[in-house]
């Protein structure tokens, strides 16, 4: 009697696992794109945030140059070379004074102030302040059409609250008229860079 031996086919799951392994590699490739698209987006969030931090701190820097040119003037017209009226009724090249209203350019700002040369042929002649790698420049123009003696007809003014015409006992409802005078300052900082400033004054 003879006996058949018969044995059932072998089927390997070497294939399947293959195709899983490549399912999984394209997977955490896309996973590996997603997070390499993020770092860049973040890093390059940071460096704008950089960016606008310094450029807010160089502002910043700037005012604080600005506002001593301004100190500076306003000295002038209070207790320096501006002090008097008699001397405001003329030009003063010395201190960058216009008894009169400079011209201005496109953005209000003097053209005395925007350019070298205009402010060479206006006759102002004094010395710009500079520090470290920063120059500050002002003028000072008096709001009127011409020079010569203070006439509110011909001059912008307001009236000066601080006038102490009149008696102890009796004072003037309103101070009297003054001529109003523009203070403009020019900063130039590092990389050509420049701001300017404006501010007016009465006394």
């Amino acid at each position: 009697m003879a006996f058949i031996h018969v044995t059932s086919p072998h089927f390997s799951n070497r294939p399947a696992r293959r195709a899983q392994r490549g399912v999984v590699m394209i997977i955490a490739l896309i996973a590996l794109v997603l997070l390499l698209v993020g770092a860049a987006a973040m890093l390059r969030s940071v460096d704008t945030s950089s960016v606008l931090v310094g450029n807010l701190t160089f502002r910043r820097d700037l005012t604080n140059r600005a506002e001593r040119g301004l100190v500076t003037a306003r000295l002038a017209l209070v207790s320096g070379a501006l002090s008097t009226e008699a001397v405001r009724v003329a030009n003063l090249g010395s201190a960058n004074y216009s008894a009169s209203k400079l011209a201005n350019g496109v953005n209000g700002v003097p053209l005395a102030l925007t350019s070298d040369s205009t402010f060479t042929s206006t006759g102002m002649t004094g010395a710009d302040v500079t520090e470290d790698g920063v120059t500050v420049r002002y003028v000072v123009d008096r709001q009127c059409l011409a020079a010569g003696a203070f006439s509110a007809s011909t001059c912008e003014s307001l009236e000066n609250g601080a006038d102490t015409g009149g008696s102890s006992w009796l004072r003037k409802p309103k101070g009297a008229l003054r001529p109003v005078y523009r203070i403009s300052v020019r900063v130039n900082g590092p990389r050509s860079t420049q701001a300017y400033f404006q501010t007016t004054y009465v006394d």
